[in-house]
């Protein structure tokens, strides 16, 4: 209990991912090490040394190993885990913020074919499931699924896919999802770059 703790902290509208230290009393404020635009995961400590092991990634950038201190000032990355993803057009992903019918503040997910140009017109998929935003610093690797669609694929592709939350009404999941779904697509289209007559929905 005299040990110092760490503490993992994700700021959820910006989606920021990190780590704060405090003590076992909580008698005093979080104070914070890092806070980024990753995803961190799998930290673990040397038990004879103050140093760690922590995986970062983001929708680009595989989760591979990086090592630190317990001040979180240094990361070194200490892999290479995914060296043959250089040569492929993996495209981008940004946060899309906007208001579902009733006037409720959501936010969506925007993956962009790599040299994204907005003049152009490109053809949107839309797939939707429950709440996705806190997974914008996620690596998504270009696996099958049988109930998701692979969306590095279709990125690579020069497919948009854009992927909104959804905020369900108890006993109302097909109104809720249309009251959610429609303004995100919406908000989409008024960014430009879209072919509206080519849209995908799942």
């Amino acid at each position: 209990p005299k040990e110092p703790l760490i503490l993992s902290a994700f700021n959820e509208v910006n989606k920021d991912n990190g780590f704060f230290t405090s003590t076992y009393e909580g008698k005093s404020v979080p104070k914070q090490l890092l806070m980024s635009s990753h995803r961190y995961l799998g930290l673990r400590k040397a038990e004879e040394a103050n140093q760690v092991i922590v995986r970062r990634s983001t929708y680009q950038e595989n989760p591979d190993i990086y090592l630190a201190d317990l001040t979180f000032k240094t990361l070194t990355k200490a892999s290479n885990l995914n060296p043959q993803q250089a040569g492929i057009k993996w495209g981008s992903v940004e946060l899309v913020s906007y208001l579902a019918n009733d006037g409720t503040p959501l936010q969506g997910l925007l993956f962009k074919p790599e040299g994204f140009d907005v003049t152009k017109k490109y053809p949107m998929m839309v797939y939707f499931y429950e709440r996705n935003s806190e997974t914008l610093h996620n690596y998504r690797a270009p696996a099958p699924s049988r109930s998701t669609i692979n969306i590095p694929y279709f990125v690579s592709n020069d497919y948009l896919v854009f992927v909104p939350d959804i905020k369900y009404e108890l006993g109302l999941p097909g109104p809720s999802a249309y009251d959610c779904i429609i303004p995100g697509v919406q908000a989409v289209i008024a960014k430009g770059g879209v072919d509206t007559e080519n849209k995908i929905g799942r």
